[in-house]
């Protein structure tokens, strides 16, 4: 992955493939890697982005305090720096935090946007899911977070069958992670997270996505923002948990897909 500087820190980030931009935007993990399974099906059709967040991956880890409104600069200054023009935005969770601000404050910036298992405001649900993910980083190993913070992400039945495979992968993941006090200021951002006042000036067209089995941003918080964002189409499919682009990676490619193609055929 190549490196540019955008909004003061050093980005990791990576394209692939050909067509109208495209770009992923990670939940609280941050990283590109997030996105593997959709990098094949997508780069056929797109100039595909993915890339490290604020003190995620390989980008920069700078110390301090966090902020939704930060990630926003950086993203903006990341489609600068690489010329996107009007690319689709597919955020995750914490991306689509980013996704919401970014979409209200630039009307014209993005082509369309996907709201994937996002939510528009903490809530006492919300906390208290983060309340017992902070006590496990502050009170455990690192490996210890990765495989809890797991049961927030995947439903039952997959972890039972790829266990296996799910758990290398974790231990991997824990030995890339940045310092605890970086992983603290990344909860604390997401937590504060409140756009319920922005949501109305979003003019892009969106789809929301959510599966009906997601414990940590459950339906409601879909339906909140499908109902707040003009237009927006809402999709719960029944099963996927948190990580549905991963558990059900053909089923979230072909919405997805469709929902993109949709926008460019109209455009």
């Amino acid at each position: 992955m190549p490196d540019i500087m955008t909004n003061g820190i050093r980005t990791h980030y990576e394209i692939e493939g050909a067509g109208p931009a495209l770009i992923f935007v990670s939940g609280l993990g941050g990283t590109a890697a997030y996105w593997q399974p959709q990098l094949a099906a997508f780069a056929q059709h797109y100039t595909v982005v993915t890339y490290d967040q604020r003190g995620a991956g390989s980008s920069d880890h700078p110390a301090g305090a966090y902020s939704i409104d930060t990630l926003v600069e950086d993203l903006l200054a990341l489609i600068a720096a690489l010329k996107l023009e009007r690319p689709a935005l597919i955020g995750h969770s914490t991306g689509g935090a980013i996704g919401q601000l970014l979409a209200a404050r630039h009307p014209e910036l993005l082509s369309g946007m996907v709201q994937y298992a996002s939510w528009a405001k903490s809530d006492s649900h919300f906390n208290w899911c983060f309340r017992m993910r902070r006590a496990l980083l502050l009170g455990s190993t690192m490996e210890e977070y990765v495989h809890g913070s797991a049961l927030f992400l995947y439903p039952p039945e997959h972890i039972q069958t790829h266990a296996e495979t799910l758990s290398p992968g974790l231990l991997a993941s824990a030995t890339r992670f940045p310092a605890r006090d970086v992983v603290l200021s990344r909860i604390d951002a997401i937590m504060a997270h409140d756009a319920t006042a922005q949501l109305a000036a979003i003019q892009t067209p969106t789809l929301v996505l959510c599966a009906q089995d997601d414990i940590l941003t459950p339906p409601y918080q879909s339906r909140f923002l499908a109902q707040h964002i003009p237009g927006a189409e809402l999709k719960i499919v029944p099963q996927g948990g948190h990580s549905f682009s991963e558990s059900e990676t053909s089923l979230f490619n072909q919405i997805t897909l469709e929902f993109i193609a949709g926008i460019h055929a109209s455009a």
